[in-house]
């Protein structure tokens, strides 16, 4: 009976941990996310971080276009947030706080995709189901005055040789 009982909650636990897992990444070929042209470029990117003065936000990729000769990428925001966040902790800011962009890269990433300059940046702000273009200068934007949880949704688009679109998904709380 104990050996039952011992089985029966190890089996319990096990599917619990699986079921709570968190197993979204950031790579550009999880299951999930978007891909169009993806054999015509690398499939590493950098990484498009957002970061305040003291903690950096989850950034999530959500979907992925590289240009073909004859096709161009039409990447839409990120419209549903439900979900996606859960289990990740979320940057807290002070009302007006200057949060930053970052675009980092492996040394395996052609060079025509580093740095923000060779990016343009297209962020909407998601709060309490209202949407609003947010003005940056590239390199950084000024967190909301009132208080409470913004979704955001950046539209990253490639603009040298090497043409794409990319969007992601972060969330901050302003205390």
């Amino acid at each position: 009976m104990r050996r039952i009982v011992f089985i029966s909650f190890l089996v319990m636990f096990l599917l619990l941990v699986s079921a709570c897992s968190d197993k979204k990444t950031e790579e550009v070929s999880p299951q999930g996310v978007e891909l169009q042209g993806e054999n015509d470029y690398p499939k590493k990117i950098p990484h498009f971080g957002v970061t305040s003065s003291s903690i950096a936000a989850n950034v999530i990729l959500d979907r992925l276009c590289w240009e073909k000769p004859n096709e161009k990428c039409d990447i839409k925001h990120v419209e549903d947030f439900d979900g996606l966040f859960l289990g990740k902790t979320t940057m807290s800011v002070n009302p007006r706080e200057e949060i930053f962009f970052s675009h980092s890269s492996p040394s395996d990433v052609p060079k025509e995709l580093w740095g923000l300059d060779n990016i343009q940046i297209d962020l909407v702000q998601n709060f309490k189901g209202g949407k609003s273009q947010i003005e940056h200068d590239g390199k950084s934007f000024t967190a909301p005055e009132e208080p409470g949880r913004y979704y955001y949704s950046a539209k990253i688009t490639w603009i040298n040789d090497i043409k794409g679109e990319a969007s992601y998904a972060f969330q901050v709380i302003v205390k």
